[in-house]
C-alpha cells in the first residue's frame, strides 16, 4: 500500500537524530527481501511501519547508540538489532545472537509496537522524547571522577538502582555495563 505511515514513535527518532547528527542515513521500508515476509518494515493492518534502519554515518557511533537505546529503552522500544546481536524487550534487552540473513554491521535496526513483526497492533505511537539529548552530550573523552560524591537529587544516577560486584540483579547490571559502554568504556553487555 501507497498509503503507509511511520510510526510516531519512529517519527519522534527521526527528529532527535537528525537534530543531533544531522545528516544520518535513515530508512523504513525494506528491500524486496522483506517485502516477501513478515517485516516491520512493511506496512502493518494499519498502514503504519514499525521498524526503521540507521546508518552509522552523521557523526552517529551505532555501537554507542545501540548501548544507549537498551539502556534507556523508550516505552515503544521492541527490539534493536546490530552486529550480529539482538536486545529484546521480552528478554529484558539482553544481549542475543542474532542469525538473521543481514548481519546488520553497517547499520542498526530499531523495531516498536506490540505484536509479531509486521504485524504490531499497539504500542508504536507514543511521542515521547528518545532522549538522543544526553546520548548526543555524553561523549566524554576520559571518565572524570568527582572529588566527593555529590549529594544532590533528580539526577539519572537517583533512579539506578544500587548493585555490587557478583549482583545477581541481571537487567540492573546489564543497565549499567550498556551505560558504560555509551560513554566510552569497552565493557560486555552480558549482566554479570
Amino acid at each position: 500500500s501507497d498509503g503507509w505511515r511511520e510510526a510516531r514513535s519512529l517519527q519522534q527518532l527521526e527528529k532527535e537524530i537528525q537534530e543531533y547528527f544531522p545528516g544520518t542515513t535513515t530508512w523504513e521500508i525494506g528491500d524486496e527481501d522483506h517485502q516477501d515476509s513478515w517485516s516491520d518494515h512493511n506496512p502493518n493492518g494499519s498502514d503504519v511501519v514499525c521498524a526503521k534502519d540507521i546508518l552509522g554515518d552523521g557523526g552517529l557511533s551505532l555501537a554507542k547508540f545501540v548501548a544507549f537505546l537498551i539502556a534507556n529503552p523508550h516505552p515503544n522500544l521492541r527490539y534493536v538489532i546490530f552486529n550480529r546481536k539482538i536486545y529484546q524487550r521480552k528478554d529484558g534487552f539482553a544481549e542475543q545472537d542474532y542469525n538473521g540473513k543481514n548481519a546488520h554491521k553497517t547499520h542498526a535496526h530499531v523495531s516498536v509496537g506490540n505484536g509479531p513483526d509486521g504485524r504490531s497492533t499497539t504500542g508504536y505511537d507514543n511521542t515521547v522524547t528518545w532522549h538522543l539529548e544526553i546520548f548526543a552530550s555524553g561523549k566524554p573523552s576520559k571518565p572524570t571522577t568527582p572529588s566527593k560524591p555529590s549529594t544532590g537529587t533528580g539526577k539519572l544516577g537517583d533512579k539506578m538502582p544500587q548493585i555490587k560486584r557478583g549482583s545477581k540483579n541481571r537487567p540492573a547490571v546489564r543497565r549499567l555495563q550498556a551505560l558504560l559502554t555509551a560513554a566510552g568504556y569497552k565493557t560486555t553487555i552480558d549482566g554479570i
